[in-house]
């Protein structure tokens, strides 16, 4: 046995079918709030897809989804993991940080 697989939980092909699926209908759910929140403060949708915040938070969540199915299927290991959502939560952490100083 190789040094990955030898600690890792190894998941069949359907739980990873199941994953992905799960993680699809996750993001579709908030993608359905999301748009239903626009509609219901009736704000203009081209700012909104204009907005370059509206850019980093989708690509935030597909990564972050993304990492989440690799991760569980098997296919990153444990430090690449960490490392990819810890990079993700110091951008998003540099990000608020940065417009608190703005404000200031």
């Amino acid at each position: 046995m190789d040094e990955i697989s030898a600690g890792a939980v190894q998941l069949k092909p359907e739980y990873i079918v199941g994953l992905s699926i799960l993680a699809t209908v996750g993001l579709v759910a908030m993608w359905g709030l999301f748009w239903h929140s626009v509609a219901k403060s009736q704000s203009n949708v081209m700012d909104i897809l204009k907005s370059p915040s509206f850019f980093k938070t989708v690509t935030v969540m597909g990564v972050i989804a993304a990492t989440v199915v690799l991760s569980l299927a098997g296919r990153l290991e444990g430090n690449i993991t960490g490392a990819i959502l810890s990079g993700i939560a110091g951008y998003v952490l540099g990000q608020l940080s940065g417009k608190h100083e703005n404000e200031k």
